[in-house]
């Protein structure tokens, strides 16, 4: 009875431990995306089957797919800015990291209004908006809590493009769990 009541309380305070490590100011859709961005970066990091990285990419997108949930929004991410950039029709594209994963030694997701295609034109911010207004007063380096979504690829899960470092194949597979670029669109930026 005894050896049970102790493998039983080892195994409470190992279930624990993750829920009490938890920072209470982090909102669980972001917590949850952070945890994917950075258990298939080490599991990309181990592999080395070219063929191999197409199922880690479609489990890491399933898995940021549930973190976010129908219509893969998310809301009161603490974001950085790191860039702004005026459109030719006095817009702004704006690029955001996650102070938390901002290290360029390791995984490192870009959130940027911007994409391939109509998904550039779609979320710029526009002048006359209250967001432009918000943005035209913020420099590189400031903090942000911010609300949006991201943009669906053709599977339904979030898009994304990817830094290309190298041609060599497998460097380049890695690059996509390494340095994501997800286009979203902002609804709400409130600077800190």
């Amino acid at each position: 009875m005894g050896k049970t009541a102790v493998l039983l309380a080892a195994l409470l305070a190992v279930l624990a431990g993750p829920v009490c490590a938890r920072d209470p100011n982090v909102p669980p859709s972001q917590a949850a995306f952070r945890a994917a961005l950075t258990k298939f970066y080490k599991k990309c990091e181990k592999e080395t089957e070219t063929a191999r990285f197409g199922d880690l990419q479609h489990a890491r997108s399933e898995a940021f797919a549930q973190s976010l949930g129908q219509g893969l929004s998310f809301e009161g991410w603490l974001l950085e800015l790191r860039g702004i950039e005026p459109t030719p029709r006095g817009g702004y594209f704006v690029r955001f990291v996650d102070p938390v994963m901002a290290d360029f030694r390791n995984v490192r997701p870009t959130y940027w209004n911007g994409g391939p295609g109509k998904i550039g034109r779609e979320t710029a911010i526009l002048p006359n908006s209250d967001l432009h207004d918000i943005v035209r007063d913020m420099r590189p380096g400031l903090k942000a809590v911010v609300s949006g979504r991201f943009f669906p690829a053709e599977d339904g899960r979030p898009l994304f493009e990817s830094s290309k470092v190298t041609f060599k194949a497998n460097e380049a597979e890695k690059a996509k769990f390494r340095m994501p670029y997800f286009s979203v669109q902002f609804i709400k930026i409130e600077p800190r």
